[in-house]
C-alpha cells in the first residue's frame, strides 16, 4: 500500500512540476536550472542535497509568491532526477497579524502548488513570537503578542504615534524578534533564502548596525555573515523598546549564546521580471495585494493594519458628537469584544478602540500635556476628574476609580504609564527609540512632523 500511495504522489508532484514549468518562459526555465546549481552547490553537492534546510520568509505579494513557485520547482525537479531533495520550510509573515483574506490567498497558493501534505514542506506561521503550523484559523490567544503589544504602546506614546512610524522601522525589530525565535526553537536551518534585491539589503544592514550601535550593543562582528545571530541582536533591541523601565544590560563578547550559523543566499536575479511572470501568476492564482516593487519588505505588514489605523488616526481627531455615560472602567461598549475585533492591531495585541485612540492621541506624555485636549475630544465626563488623573499619574494618592480609567483606557500598567508621563528611561532605550522613528517600513525618512515631539517625550535620565 505504501509503494502504491507513493507512486501515486510521484505523479501528482510531476503534474504539478510539469505545469508550472509549462506557465514558464524559456527565460524563466533556465533561471530554475541556474538555481538548482546554485543550490546544489550550497548543499556541497548531490549527495548532501537530502539534509540541505532551506527557510523562506513568505509574504504577502507577488515577489513571494513568484519565489515561492521557483523553489517547488527547483524541489520538484531535483526530487524528479535524485532519490531526495532539499527540505523547505516556509515561514508566513503577516505583521502584526494576518488577516482572514490574506490566509485564504496564501492558502491557495500552497494548495495550487501542492505543498500541505509534501512532508518534505514544512508551512508554518508567525504568531506572535510563536511559531505555529499554517492554518486559515487564527489563534485568539493574545498571550503571544505580549511583548509585541508593550514595545508598540510604550514606543507610541512616548515618542511617536503616528500611523507610518507605528508600522514604520520599528516592526523590523518585532519581525527579527519572532524570526531569532523560530529559528532557535525549530530544527536548525542550513540558509536562509530571499528575493529582496541588493541595494535594500545594503540599506537594511547599514539600519541594522546603526540601531545595534545606538542601543549600545557590542560583541563579535558576525551578523553580516550570519542571519541567526543578526536576527538575535535586534530581536534583543525589541524587548529594550518593550521595557524601557528595566535597566538595560549591555551584553559583553562573551554573553551572546551560541546560535547554528544561517546563511543567506539571495536569488533576486533569478526570478522573472514582472512582464515575463504573468502567466507564472496565473497559474498561483493571481490573488495577491499589490506592493512597492522598490521595498519587498512591505510584503511581511499586514496591508490592512495601515489602512485602518491611518483611517482611525483620522477619526481620533474628530471631536465626538455625543458622549456617553461615566465610564471608570474604561470600556468602550457594551461589547467590548466586538469592539477588539474591528482592526488588526486589535485582534493581534488584545487591544479595543479605545486604546488604539489613547495611543493615537499619546495625551500621557510630557507630563500630560495633551491630556486635557484628549479628554475634551474622547472623554468630556472625565474632564471632571483632571486634577485625579495628574495626582495618579504623579503616583500621588488619588481615588482607585481613577487608576483603573487610566489603566482600561491606555491598556498600560500605571507604573509604565507614570514612566510615559515622567518621560525618563534609559540612554540606550531613548537612543533606539528616536532611531526608530525617524523611519518608515521602507527606511525612508520620515517628515520632521514630530520630532520636537520626540526629544521632549523621552529626555534623558
Amino acid at each position: 500500500m505504501t509503494a502504491i500511495h507513493d507512486q501515486a504522489m510521484h505523479y501528482i508532484y510531476q503534474q504539478v512540476l510539469e505545469r508550472l514549468l509549462n506557465h514558464m518562459s524559456q527565460a524563466q526555465r533556465a533561471s530554475l536550472q541556474l538555481l538548482i546549481q546554485r543550490l546544489l552547490v550550497a548543499a556541497g553537492g548531490p549527495e548532501y542535497i537530502g539534509t540541505f534546510r532551506l527557510l523562506v520568509l513568505h509574504g504577502h505579494d507577488r515577489h513571494s509568491a513568484r519565489l515561492l513557485a521557483m523553489l517547488r520547482a527547483a524541489q520538484l525537479s531535483i526530487a524528479m532526477r535524485a532519490p531526495v531533495t532539499f527540505q523547505l520550510r516556509v515561514l508566513v509573515v503577516s505583521l502584526p497579524a494576518a488577516a482572514n483574506t490574506t490566509l485564504e490567498s496564501h492558502e491557495r497558493s500552497f494548495s495550487t502548488l501542492f505543498m500541505q501534505d509534501d512532508p518534505r514542506v514544512q508551512l508554518q506561521m508567525i504568531e506572535g513570537r510563536e511559531v505555529v503550523p499554517f492554518s486559515r484559523q487564527r489563534s485568539a490567544t493574545a498571550e503571544r503578542w505580549l511583548l509585541a503589544r508593550d514595545a508598540m504602546l510604550m514606543f507610541g506614546h512616548l515618542v511617536d504615534a503616528r500611523p507610518e512610524a507605528l508600522l514604520g522601522s520599528r516592526l523590523h525589530l518585532e519581525l527579527a524578534s519572532a524570526v531569532g525565535f523560530a529559528l532557535q526553537a525549530q530544527a536548525p536551518t542550513d540558509v536562509l533564502i530571499t528575493a529582496i534585491p541588493a541595494r535594500q539589503r545594503l540599506r537594511y544592514l547599514a539600519w541594522a548596525r546603526r540601531s545595534l550601535r545606538l542601543a549600545g550593543e557590542r560583541g563579535p562582528h558576525v551578523v553580516h555573515h550570519c542571519v541567526a545571530a543578526l536576527a538575535q541582536r535586534l530581536g534583543r533591541l525589541h524587548g529594550v523598546v518593550g521595557k524601557p523601565l528595566g535597566a538595560v544590560k549591555q551584553p559583553a563578547s562573551g554573553d551572546a549564546p551560541q546560535v547554528t550559523p544561517v546563511r543567506v543566499i539571495a536569488i533576486d536575479d533569478l526570478l522573472p521580471p514582472a512582464p515575463e511572470a504573468q502567466q507564472l501568476d496565473l497559474v498561483l492564482g493571481g490573488y495577491f495585494e499589490v506592493v512597492e516593487d522598490d521595498w519587498p519588505l512591505a510584503a511581511f505588514v499586514e496591508p490592512s493594519a495601515s489602512v485602518q489605523l491611518r483611517e482611525l488616526h483620522a477619526r481620533s481627531l474628530e471631536p465626538k458628537a455625543s458622549r456617553p455615560a461615566l465610564r471608570l472602567a474604561g470600556q468602550p461598549g457594551d461589547n467590548p469584544q466586538r469592539d477588539m475585533q474591528t482592526m488588526p492591531l486589535g485582534k493581534a495585541y488584545g487591544l479595543n478602540q479605545i486604546q488604539q485612540e489613547c495611543l493615537l492621541l499619546s495625551p500621557f506624555a510630557r507630563q500630560g500635556k495633551n491630556l486635557e485636549r484628549f479628554l475634551q475630544c474622547r472623554h468630556a465626563d472625565m474632564l471632571v476628574a483632571l486634577p485625579y488623573l495628574h495626582r495618579a499619574l504623579q503616583g500621588k494618592p488619588c481615588p482607585e476609580a481613577v487608576k483603573n480609567w487610566l489603566v482600561n483606557t491606555s491598556g498600560l500598567p500605571l507604573v509604565q504609564l507614570r514612566a510615559v508621563y515622567d518621560g525618563r528611561l534609559p540612554l540606550a532605550a531613548w537612543r533606539l527609540m528616536n532611531h526608530l522613528a525617524r523611519r518608515d517600513l521602507q527606511l525612508k525618512l520620515l517628515p520632521r512632523q514630530a520630532s520636537a515631539r520626540r526629544h521632549g517625550l523621552a529626555r534623558r535620565p
